[in-house]
């Protein structure tokens, strides 16, 4: 079954920024899609977030999309998926690999299994705003050495969000169009 999650991140919600835009998008594209409320989001807590989603129907058409903390949450799902487990699609959008004060430090409680991460998706997409005042380069730099991938900067977007990149993420359609590309479907195939 061809479904998506997508992950907001600390402090957010699922009816912000850029998420029920693409939401809609990708059940137009026939994708059964959720976005969930995650718990406790003002302190992301790796354990908390496991428990919440571990019963998600992964399969290998699924794509999950996560944004700040919910790219972290994102790749620490392949991280504790079990063996053998493997999605199509995961984009990290300003995702990060240790906590900078950005009190998330529970979502690195255990050691990730790097490995186990590039193995538990056909492709990782990282996306990085050169401008993003919260994500430095080296967090980017590090992702895209531990999971293998070169990442994908789209400059003058800080954050990718309404309150760090303006208004006109309310959508993101560069995001779309990496889904379609990298994602398998494109816009009208059910």
């Amino acid at each position: 079954m061809r479904n998506a999650l997508i992950l907001h991140g600390t402090g957010a919600n699922p009816q912000k920024h850029w998420f029920p835009w693409l939401a809609e998008a990708l059940r137009e594209r026939g994708y059964e899609v959720t976005v969930p409320q995650l718990p406790g989001a003002d302190h992301p807590n790796l354990e908390n977030y496991w428990a919440y989603l571990r019963d998600f129907d992964f399969n290998p058409e699924t794509i999950i999309v996560g944004h700040s903390s919910g790219a972290v949450t994102a790749l620490a799902l392949l991280h504790k998926l079990p063996p053998g487990t493997r999605v199509r699609l995961v984009v990290s959008v300003a995702g990060f690999y240790r906590d900078d004060g950005f009190e998330c430090e529970a979502m690195f409680t255990e050691p990730y299994d790097w490995d186990k991460i590039r193995n538990g998706a056909d492709k990782i997409v990282l996306l990085w705003s050169p401008d993003d005042p919260i994500i430095v380069e080296e967090q980017t730099d590090v992702l895209s050495e531990r999971l293998g991938v070169v990442p994908i900067l789209i400059p003058e977007s800080q954050h990718f969000s309404l309150n760090n990149g303006g208004p006109r993420f309310r959508e993101f359609p560069e995001l779309l169009q990496i889904i379609d590309e990298y994602g398998g479907v494109r816009s009208g195939q059910r």
